[in-house]
């Protein structure tokens, strides 16, 4: 007898499931790319391909960046901006800020700041990089007031999501003093994440050996924000560890490197992260003390912090804590 000339009932059957798996998963991929949000990085520094410098004449400040202890994302250009970030250089003009061994610290807050700026477009084109200035230029200072306002101002003007405004710390009365602090507004948990993604970075790199948060002394550009804001203080200048880190171009370059890479997958991991609330009157101490009485209170904070962990008996309510320049009440 003749063998039957039709296809075999299994093998149609077959043939059906694997049509249909076909169709889930592509109908699936055009899905997520249409219709989702999701941002991926695309290389990582293990991968060689992260180290390619788009930009040659960076290629030496980006080899001297590379650090073992962090993973640098590079994320794909979604063509969507997904938040502005506005980056502050302390100081600047006739402003030189703190100065230690003939080095202004203006100089050192708008070189760290332009290389913040550089990495970051490098490892994120989804994140639109403002600038208060990008050189000693400050056409607009008038007076410290006047300063302070504009940089203000330009959180608003520059449609910013996140404000960074980078100092560098003095003690001249106690050299041993190091370390980092950021201030941040009490109801922004947001920055207070973020401030401790670099803090843990910088600390990953051995930029800084510790670094603190300051949430109950706060300042015009910080308090006054409508935005995610921190003044951050990179270090001291007046301690050998801090000053030589703060002063190295390759350090620079380094921590450079480890707050952007921080910033950029912080706001890329939280897409969704929520909106800045002002803080109450009730619950913030409102200062436009000029920006030399931020590094000040910054320096007497870190002394403070660092006698109390040298004493374990030694003991300060963080809510006493007074700005230097406010005269007590008679």
């Amino acid at each position: 007898m003749a063998k039957n000339s039709s296809p075999n009932l299994k093998n149609i059957k077959m043939i059906a499931v694997l049509y249909t798996i076909g169709l889930c998963v592509v109908s699936f991929v055009i899905y997520g790319t249409l219709f989702t949000r999701t941002y991926t990085p695309i290389t990582t520094k293990d991968d060689p391909a992260a180290e390619s410098d788009p930009n040659p004449a960076a290629s030496s400040n980006a080899s001297a960046a590379d650090d073992d202890s962090i993973t640098y994302k590079t994320y794909k250009d979604q063509h969507e901006i997904v938040a502005t970030v506005l980056l502050d250089a302390g100081h600047g003009g006739i402003d030189g800020g703190n100065v230690t061994n003939d080095v202004l610290e203006k100089d050192l807050n708008l070189s760290i700041t332009n290389k913040v700026a550089q990495y970051l477009k490098e490892l994120n084109p989804n994140i639109d990089i403002k600038l208060t200035r990008s050189t000693d230029e400050t056409p607009w200072f008038e007076s410290e007031e006047a300063d302070l306002n504009y940089r203000q101002e330009q959180q608003t003007t520059q449609n910013a999501d996140y404000f960074f405004s980078i100092h560098c710390n003095a003690l001249p009365e106690d050299t041993t003093v190091e370390g980092m602090v950021f201030f941040v507004n009490p109801t922004d948990t947001v920055m207070k994440d973020l401030a401790n993604k670099i803090g843990d970075n910088l600390t990953s790199i051995g930029w800084t050996q510790n670094y603190s948060i300051i949430d109950n002394q706060l300042y015009q550009l910080v308090t006054l924000s409508d935005i995610h804001s921190t003044l951050v203080e990179l270090g001291f200048m007046t301690n050998a560890f801090d000053f030589q880190k703060l002063t190295d171009p390759n350090e620079q370059d380094k921590a450079a490197k480890a707050i952007a890479a921080a910033i950029s997958d912080y706001i890329m991991e939280n897409p969704d992260a929520p909106e800045y609330v002002k803080p109450s009157e009730q619950n913030s101490s409102v200062s436009h003390a000029p920006q030399a009485s931020i590094d000040s209170y910054a320096a007497q904070h870190a002394q403070q912090s660092q006698q109390q962990a040298a004493d374990p008996n030694a003991s300060q309510n963080p809510e006493t804590a007074q700005d230097p320049n406010v005269q007590p009440a008679q």
